[in-house]
């Protein structure tokens, strides 16, 4: 268990649905208790194993497969692809969304973005039938899923503001005519976005204020200017990248030249924009370049290589291109997959609890590690974890994570701890 899934554990974990409304916010205070409630009955159902709370995600990634070929028929929908075409494609960008490791990893953890993602690709599949026929259910169904979505994570908000770009050019393109139905499909959904998020701005507000104060997320750098491009390239891997981007580019200059501009421009709108928000916020507010919070912006980066795919010259070479992007998305995987990527906080607590003399305690860095000492330790020993507290030291061991400390950070702690107990991945056991 990481430290982010101990602090879903120990909200979903509560014996009651009201208890974790009441343990929510200081747990997880980047979201609504949507997922910890959902989680909650899951555990009720399933246990609270780490495999058993992870097959909530799990369920979730598989659920969003179907989803994406869902936003590509909304995406094309009368586009100048004939309607057998786009199912064509809509079935090739599931296929690649499927095997591709930044889609996997976040099914694989038991936290709430592969439902942020869900909703996500729900929410623009709405907002786009919305924006082609319009009508009451739909706009009801942009504004419930953008309130769904928000909520699960508000990095989700990141997808509304891309959306309020592409109506500004919807609406500019009308010439900002009241009369032209285009234009009023798009101030009503306009209306059903900003009503799906307005619900939520106290809740957002008092987040973003204990983000920037830095109780959120441990440490972080701002990102570099390349960060955006790169991203792309870290989370695909760095040979189905250079596949998937030929790929991307040739399926935009064959989809413009088909006519299908509209599709293609919402498309990289999708695909760049929330990348490039997070730039701007990381350095006007607080740093948040997460891979995570953009993970839905991989979608029409897989949909524009499925339609370079269709539209390769034959079905030869057509099938070649699909069998070289899924052969090296999933080596991707394997590759991935022969590292551990964990931290031992079992192991280390196991060492801890050994090193502990009768009446002593041990702490956690960071310290909303804390859950997931309570999580292995026995249900009798729980009062042998304490969180950590710098003004009054009184843990005899400490866990030391080595992820989301400072530069410099780690140091500290090991002169205020000076014996080591056990070095193991991704943490370190001290002791005073």
């Amino acid at each position: 268990m990481s430290p982010d899934e101990g602090a879903s554990w120990a909200a979903a974990s509560a014996p009651s649905a009201a208890e974790v409304l009441a343990r929510q916010p200081s747990l997880n205070p980047g979201e609504l208790p949507i997922h910890d409630l959902m989680l909650h009955g899951w555990i009720a159902l399933f246990g609270s194993s780490v495999a058993a709370m992870r097959s909530l995600s799990a369920a979730l990634g598989v659920i969003s497969i179907w989803l994406v070929y869902l936003v590509v028929c909304e995406l094309f929908e009368g586009s100048a692809l004939i309607r057998d075409d786009v199912k064509i494609v809509a079935g090739l960008s599931a296929l690649v969304f499927a095997v591709n490791l930044v889609t996997i990893k976040y099914s694989r953890e038991a936290r709430m973005y592969p439902l942020m993602l869900a909703a996500l690709l729900a929410q623009v599949t709405m907002f786009l039938r919305a924006l082609r026929v319009g009508g009451f259910a739909n706009y009801a169904a942009v504004m419930l899923l953008t309130a769904i979505a928000i909520a699960s994570n508000f990095a989700a908000m990141l997808i509304p503001a891309t959306e309020g770009l592409w109506l500004v050019y919807i609406i500019a393109r009308a010439g900002w005519r009241p009369g032209d139905a285009n234009a009023r499909r798009a101030w009503a959904i306009a209306l059903a976005l900003a009503a799906g998020g307005f619900i939520l701005l106290p809740k957002l507000f008092l987040s973003m204020h204990a983000a920037s104060s830095g109780s959120v997320g441990g440490w972080r750098k701002p990102p570099a200017w390349y960060e955006p491009f790169a991203l792309f390239n870290k989370a695909t891997g760095s040979f189905a990248f250079p596949i998937l981007a030929i790929l991307a580019i040739w399926g935009v200059i064959c989809g413009w030249r088909r006519g299908a501009r509209d599709s293609i421009a919402f498309a990289i709108l999708w695909m760049w924009a929330p990348p490039l928000i997070m730039v701007v916020v990381s350095y006007a507010i607080a740093p948040v370049f997460v891979e995570r919070y953009a993970l839905s912006c991989f979608v029409p980066f897989f949909v524009l290589a499925a339609l370079g795919i269709f539209e390769l010259p034959g079905d030869l070479v057509r099938v070649g291109a699909l069998v070289l992007a899924v052969a090296f998305s999933i080596g991707h995987i394997v590759s991935y997959d022969r590292k551990p990527h964990d931290a031992q906080y079992r192991e280390a607590i196991a060492a801890a609890d050994s090193a502990l003399k009768p009446g002593e305690v041990m702490t956690a860095i960071p310290s909303y590690a804390i859950q997931v000492l309570r999580y292995y330790l026995p249900a009798d020993q729980l009062d042998r974890a304490i969180r950590y507290d710098p003004s009054a030291p009184s843990a005899a061991v400490l866990i030391l994570g080595d992820q989301n400390l400072a530069p410099g950070e780690a140091q500290s702690y090991k002169k205020e701890y000076p014996h080591t107990v056990a070095r193991l991945r991704g943490v370190t056991v001290l002791q005073r």
